[in-house]
């Protein structure tokens, strides 16, 4: 007997519907957006058809940790997530998001969230269109869209408190701020009524960070680290007027104050974590489900999770499902043959020249020359922030190459061990293995202990969830967006150092528990009635690609990503976004509002309560510096941009290695870009010309290159940038400089890696 005709129907798929339940062999059929039948041998036509005969068939997966805040304006892909079977994404968490803000500080906004989130402010600008500023009319921005993910909203703690208190936000968060500087109770009043309107015009929730390692641009710990237990509450009891929803937080239970974790008071830390206990353990008696909390949680933690749920509330820990670390290659922005001046020199060349950097290092004959000056940097007592620097690389038995399982041994993995096994440095490991196109992983401090045992353990706790993956931040650092594919093809599959993971556990975990706890009803289970988010997976093929490095950002920034292949099919609201493992340009994705959300309550509270903002920024504190050495990936990235990018990319000596490329064949024209030399300075385009005069290059090649079309625009560029505004001078022979043996060799005076000047002339005969 016919049950009717259907959108969409996918046949004989093994079956994980995402209760917990085990898998079964069934066809699905789809209509209007939502699942219409479940059976075998369904008795219906569907206009589209897909056979799933010996292929996993789950519900799409709930990612509830993103930081898409942003990127949704730029890429309505929300890439790489929707190419990895993530059908929702729940953003605006840590605290951090956009909304409400006023014009006048949405750069104050776009530094934090670069700050934290490593969404460059330049790359925010030119991406974000701001066409709000209200919490409201930004959601209202957001229904506009039309993406590849469903979207759900938290409203963010910065952007309250800049809202309310302008640049005065993270005043309480200085050290000895949350004593020196209490917010005054209007202003706890003023922050709760703009979350409770938010909320009733269907935020589902409010997020804050309370870590140490979260800070502004200029070292301050974000707005409201440092929170006091009364605001804390005001803002649990404006959640629940509401409507009820989700606070979610990030924190380290440790930021009594600013201090430094090695400075810490015991006695002080101890009283802090009981105040913090008690403030959550009041909103569990308070408001029960209607405010649901969750939280980073390591084993220690699940007592207060326990606790929560046990005082009547709804708790969930979110738990890493891999470690996060810092992903390296000769394309990333961190790496530590960063401190090799000759390197900089290079990576420098290759970029105004638009050459191929691993190519180009491959022939400058300058592989023993970086590896020396970088381990010597290791080696020395560096001052200032690059001590930073070192104590962030090290140790190097911490590194190693990178593999899909994400699960190495230290004793035998490592870049370290693989030196002493073969007898060669840790820099020739290193190398070698970046040079032929490998990447090297680090985890971050603390965030793997050299098996996935407890988080195995962890992740089978009932009152744990997968969550913190932050797909749509630190890219320049990591990528991990595809957490539910690693738990699937690793932990629930390959895994042979310790117990795997149920494969029904690990849907469940990503789709139903998350869904659950957030409030969706319609969605994370395959069952009649329910949305149409499904995933068709090649469960045997399903594999996790290595990193790599696309430029794929506004104005070209880069960042890390990496494919996932097994995905046949992924169905959102009943329409393909994904078909055999490519994007279909299908977007049907849309802004879900909380479905608990009080209309009734909302008051339009905005710009009664908008504060002063006068522009300013506070200063960065050396404390602050000495805290991100030992941070995650927020503090990597201070750490990096500060240093690496701001610091060491000295003026590049190019002509060594011009030279040698020149005499090995290579044309002038190949060297250099037509389009680069507008960007060029005065004295890297007279030291590309003056090799062309090295007894190494053969005459025609010489004269051709000074002829060529290249070569003129080369001379023209040299006398058109005034000398004083070049970063690099050609330093004139005198008492106070190195001259050169041959006087009519240009000398470079280049800023080294410890900040002493140091010399750098073009040899003859190389």
């Amino acid at each position: 007997m016919s049950i009717g005709d259907a959108d969409f129907v996918i046949r004989a798929g093994r079956v994980i519907d995402g209760t917990g339940k085990p898998e079964f062999v069934a066809d699905i059929a789809v209509k209007d957006g939502v699942i219409s039948a479940i059976g075998q041998d369904l008795p219906v036509q569907g206009r589209q058809e897909f056979d799933a005969r010996g292929l996993l068939v789950t519900p799409g997966w709930v990612d509830a940790h993103t930081h898409y805040d942003a990127q949704w304006s730029w890429d309505p892909y929300l890439s790489p997530s929707s190419s990895c079977g993530v059908t929702t994404c729940i953003m605006g968490n840590c605290g951090i998001g956009f909304a409400p803000c006023q014009k006048d500080r949405r750069k104050f906004l776009a530094h934090l969230v670069e700050a934290v989130e490593d969404v460059p402010e330049r790359i925010i600008a030119a991406g974000l269109t701001y066409d709000f500023e209200t919490f409201e009319e930004y959601m209202d921005s957001l229904d506009r869209a039309t993406l590849a993910c469903d979207v759900a909203v938290l409203v963010g703690h910065s952007a309250v408190r800049a809202w309310v208190m302008g640049d005065r936000a993270n005043l309480s968060d200085k050290p000895g701020g949350a004593a020196e500087h209490p917010l005054k109770d209007h202003e706890i009043e003023a922050i709760a009524a703009l979350v409770r309107d938010a909320v009733a015009v269907g935020a589902y929730g409010f997020s804050t960070s309370r870590l140490l390692m979260h800070r502004d641009p200029e070292g301050t710990l974000t707005p409201g680290t440092l929170s006091c237990a009364d605001e804390l509450k005001a803002i649990a009891q404006a959640i629940a007027d509401g409507g009820g929803g989700v606070f979610e937080m990030s924190s380290d239970f440790a930021s009594y104050d600013d201090v430094l974790h090695e400075n810490m008071d015991p006695q002080k830390l101890q009283a802090y974590q009981r105040g913090e206990y008690e403030w959550l353990i009041d909103i569990a008696r308070r408001h029960g489900r209607d405010v649901a909390v969750t939280f980073n949680a390591v084993h220690p933690i699940l007592v207060v999770v326990q606790s929560i749920n046990d005082a009547g509330g709804l708790a969930r820990g979110q738990c890493m499902a891999r470690a996060q670390g810092l992903l390296q290659s000769f394309h990333s922005r961190a790496h530590p043959f960063h401190m090799s001046r000759t390197f900089q020199a290079i990576l420098k060349y290759c970029q105004e020249g638009g050459l191929d950097l691993i190519d180009t290092l491959r022939r400058s004959g300058k592989r023993e020359k970086i590896i020396t000056e970088t381990t010597a940097f290791f080696a020395s007592d560096q001052p200032g922030q690059y001590k930073y620097l070192q104590d962030f690389f090290a140790p190097f038995d911490e590194h190693f190459p990178w593999t899909s399982h994400y699960e190495p041994d230290k004793a035998a993995d490592s870049v370290m061990a693989i030196a002493q096994k073969e007898g060669r440095g840790v820099g020739e490991v290193y190398w070698d293995i970046m040079i032929n196109g490998g990447v090297v992983w680090k985890p971050f401090n603390g965030s793997y202990d050299g098996s996935y045992n407890m988080t195995c353990a962890m992740m089978n706790h009932p009152h744990i969830m997968p969550g913190f993956a932050d797909a749509g931040a630190h890219g320049t650092i990591f990528q991990d967006a595809a957490i539910a594919s690693h738990m699937l093809s690793y932990l629930a599959r390959d895994r042979v150092k310790g117990p795997k993971m149920s494969l029904e556990h690990v849907v469940k975990l990503n789709s139903l528990e998350v869904a659950s706890f957030f409030g969706f009803k319609d969605r994370g289970a395959l069952q009649v009635g329910m949305k149409a988010d499904i995933n068709v997976i090649d469960f045997e093929r399903l594999s996790m690609g290595q990193p790599y490095i696309a430029k794929d950002m506004p104005l070209g920034q880069d960042r890390w990503l990496q494919d996932v292949e097994g995905y046949c099919l992924t169905l959102l609201s009943g329409r393909p976004t994904l078909m055999h493992g490519r994007l279909t340009g299908a977007l049907p994705g849309r802004l879900v509002r909380n479905p608990r959300r009080n209309a009734a309550a909302y008051q339009g509270i905005a710009w009664k309560v908008s504060g002063e903002f006068h522009g300013g920024l506070q200063k960065e504190t050396a404390q602050a510096r000495a805290a991100d050495a030992k941070g995650g990936a927020s503090a990597a990235s201070r750490i990096l941009r500060s240093t690496l990018e701001a610091g060491v990319r000295d003026a590049p000596m190019v002509s060594e290695m011009a030279l040698r490329l020149l005499s090995q064949g290579m044309e002038f024209s190949d060297l250099i870009s037509l389009d680069a030399i507008p960007g060029m300075e005065r004295a890297l385009c007279t030291a590309l010309l003056e090799i062309l005069k090295e007894p190494g290059v053969p005459s025609d090649v010489a004269e051709a290159a000074l002829t060529s079309e290249v070569g003129r625009r080369l001379a023209e560029q040299a006398e058109s940038v005034a000398e004083g505004e070049a970063k690099r001078k050609v330093v004139a022979p005198d008492s106070k400089s190195s001259v050169s043996k041959d006087a009519n060799l240009p000398v470079y005076v280049c800023e080294g890696i410890s900040g002493s000047h140091q010399k750098m002339e073009i040899k003859k005969g190389l």
